[in-house]
Parts: structure tokens; C-alpha cells; sequence
């Protein structure tokens, strides 16, 4: 334990990462309270304490990809993903679902050779907040694979055809960059053929799409997300290995993000919940927004340790502005 701790301790500190430096060392100051070294765990407590806060905080460090080719510009967005299970708070059947896709994609070679491919078509669905995206880039990070979101600003042109012939290029693509290829807001892609307004264009992108799966023999997983399953085409569907619903959380769950996101904190497991039963209906991205602006408001009061008044008010608050909108 000590020496994984050393280890994320030094590695942070190598790519100037000072929150997660921050957080390790806190990790580390814990564990040897643990260990019954309570002096020595203040000693590395006050020491943590004196740690400039004007050092500039890294973000979570992303390998940007080479410049994609030319016809695909503006329709690509990526880089590497470095999130992984353990970032993540999911019920145990989704929790289940990534860890089986992600066993077939690690032993693809051995499925094969029964004639059997791997899981790769997935669609996520379900509130918007709830860890579709997040999803997404874990699978990526725990199979080190890049992480490209279709652009559909980009994907979709007035001129006629040329939409599907962006498509296309997307899925030539997946033949030779293995990736996880993510299309966010897939019911902007994917809406049924039934709908009255389309005016014809849409029903031809679809068509495009569903023989593009079909034909489809990457080692690239597609994942598909939607805040609006029913929306979809029902042959488009038929054509993803796996659907996975992601619902609002529960107040286990909520409480379990606070206590993932403010683990520096050392939030107590009695607060945690009293936030969550506050955050009743809110959004995963909800609950964050709402930890993230507690720490704003003690960084403005020069504080260095979050108090629970900070952090219930956040919530709150923050609920008293959805409820609103």
C-alpha cells in the first residue's frame, strides 16, 4: 500500500500534477494514522498544509493525437484517456457489462480463434450527467486506446450525400486506427425513419450507417450515447452488441462520488449521505458541480480545509437553481 502511494506520489509530482500530488500525499498522511503513526501522519499533514495554493494546478494529462488526416479534420476530436474503473461510480450490473467488455477486447486473439469476436458495439442511454461519456473514455483508459469523439457539428453538411460520405471516412478509419469511437448525442444521428418531418437526407445517413455497422470488422469499439433511447431507429438498434442503461443514482451512489471527489477531504461517511439526500434526482455531473463549487468557495476564503457547511450549502444551493430551470 505504502509503496503504491510512493509511487502515485512521485509520478505526480514528475508530470506536475499538483492536485493529484495533493491527493496522494494526503492518501499517504491517512495511512500511516492507520498504521498507528499519528504523529508522523500530522507531521505530513501540517507539511501538506504549507503547499503554495498558487501553484498552478495541472489538469488530467491527455496525449494529444496526430493530426488526423485531411478528410478527417473537424470531424475527429481526441486524445488518450487516462480514466479508469476506479474513477467511476456505477451500479454493479453496469460495473459488470465494462469489465466483461473489456475481458473479451484484452483476450480478442483467444475468442477468435473459437470463431467468436469480441463485444464492440455498444450503445449507452439514459439521463444526461449519469457517466455515459465518462464511460466511454474508461473504456479507453483501461484498454489504452485512444479516445475520438465524432464531431457532429462537422459530421453533418447541407450538401446532399456528403454527410454519408463523412460517415464512411469515419468507419475507414476504424479499420486503421483501432480506437474507441464515440458518438456523443446519437439521436441526432440515429432518429428513427419513421419521423414525419425528416425530410429524406436523415433517412439516407441512418441507412448509410446501418450497412457501415454491418460491415464494420475493426478492432475499434463503437459506443454510441443518448439521452433519448426511444428516439432511436429500431433497426439501428438491432445493430449494437449491448445496451446500457445509465440511470440517475441512488443516494449510495451519490454519496460514494463525494467521497471519490473529495478524497483529500476525508469526507465522513455521516455528510456524504446528508449531501446525497439533498442531491435526491440531481445527475452524477450534478453532484460534481456541486463538490467542485464547495472547494471554490473555501479557496476564496483561504481556507484549506472544506467545511460541511461549505459543502451542504453547495448542494443546496445548487438544487435550488435546477429546481428553478
Amino acid at each position: 500500500m505504502r509503496g503504491s502511494l510512493l509511487r502515485k506520489l512521485l509520478q505526480a509530482y514528475a508530470e506536475g500534477d499538483r492536485a493529484e500530488f495533493e491527493k496522494a500525499a494526503m492518501q499517504l498522511a491517512s495511512s500511516e494514522k492507520e498504521a498507528g503513526h499519528v504523529r508522523l501522519a500530522e507531521e505530513l499533514r501540517n507539511i501538506i498544509a504549507k503547499i503554495t495554493p498558487e501553484v498552478p494546478i495541472a489538469g488530467r494529462r491527455v496525449v494529444d493525437l496526430a493530426q488526423p488526416r485531411e478528410e478527417l479534420a473537424g470531424l475527429l476530436d481526441g486524445g488518450y484517456s487516462e480514466e479508469k474503473l476506479k474513477d467511476i461510480v456505477l451500479t454493479d450490473e453496469m460495473k459488470n457489462v465494462l469489465m466483461r467488455v473489456l475481458r473479451e477486447n484484452k483476450a480478442r486473439t483467444d475468442l477468435e480463434s473459437w470463431g467468436v469476436g469480441a463485444t464492440r458495439k455498444l450503445l449507452f442511454f439514459g439521463n444526461p450527467g449519469c457517466g455515459k461519456t465518462l464511460a466511454a473514455n474508461v473504456l479507453a483508459g483501461e484498454l489504452g486506446l485512444p479516445i475520438l469523439t465524432v464531431r457532429l457539428d462537422g459530421l453533418f453538411s447541407r450538401f446532399l450525400g456528403a454527410t454519408a460520405n463523412h460517415l464512411k471516412v469515419i468507419f475507414e478509419e476504424m479499420n486503421s486506427r483501432p480506437a474507441v469511437y464515440l458518438f456523443d448525442e446519437f439521436d441526432a444521428l440515429g432518429k428513427t425513419r419513421d419521423d414525419s418531418h425528416d425530410i429524406g437526407e436523415l433517412r439516407r445517413v441512418v441507412t448509410s450507417f446501418l450497412q457501415l455497422m454491418d460491415a464494420d470488422r475493426s478492432n475499434s469499439l463503437i459506443v454510441a450515447a443518448t439521452n433519448n433511447g426511444d428516439s432511436l431507429d429500431k433497426a439501428l438498434l438491432r445493430r449494437f452488441d449491448r445496451h446500457v442503461e445509465f440511470p440517475l443514482p441512488t443516494l449510495a451512489q451519490v454519496a460514494k462520488l463525494i467521497a471519490l471527489r473529495l478524497a483529500i477531504f476525508e469526507i465522513s461517511e455521516d455528510l456524504a449521505m446528508r449531501c446525497a439526500q439533498v442531491a435526491s434526482g440531481m445527475s452524477f455531473a450534478d453532484c460534481a458541480r456541486a463538490c467542485d463549487d464547495s472547494i471554490r468557495t473555501m479557496a476564496l476564503e483561504k481556507r484549506r480545509t472544506l467545511s460541511e457547511s461549505d459543502l451542504l450549502e453547495s448542494f443546496h444551493n445548487l438544487k435550488i437553481r435546477l429546481v428553478k430551470n
